[in-house]
């Protein structure tokens, strides 16, 4: 069998959580769940979201479990992207994100940050 060759620019993560897209002015746009991971997206899939759109600037709040820190056991990393691609699955969407925010991994990643 012929081997493949990955050929993204950024390793991908196995951390899936809850996410949620939001426009500039912080209303919600799209609910779902982050399921693929690296540092230059995201992708989050969900229902709803009929007012997305491709190149459309979002936040993107993902909430994150948080088992080094006291306190609620969770914590919110919210990062800056825009929506590269749109995929409708049935009622479900698959949602792109790119992400603009450079140190998003360590944000991520790191809860002191």
């Amino acid at each position: 069998m012929p081997r493949v060759e990955e050929r993204r620019r950024h390793t991908r993560s196995p951390l899936s959580c809850p996410a949620r897209l939001l426009d500039k002015g912080g209303h919600l746009l799209f609910n779902g769940r982050a399921v693929d991971i690296s540092a230059g997206g995201i992708r989050v899939i969900g229902e709803g979201g009929d007012t997305l759109h491709e190149s459309l600037p979002v936040w993107v709040e993902l909430v994150v479990r948080s088992v080094r820190t006291p306190g609620p056991g969770h914590r919110v990393v919210k990062v800056h992207g825009e929506i590269r691609r749109i995929s409708v699955m049935g009622e479900w969407k698959s949602v792109v994100v790119v992400i603009f925010d450079n140190d998003f991994m360590e944000r991520l990643l790191d809860p002191a940050i």
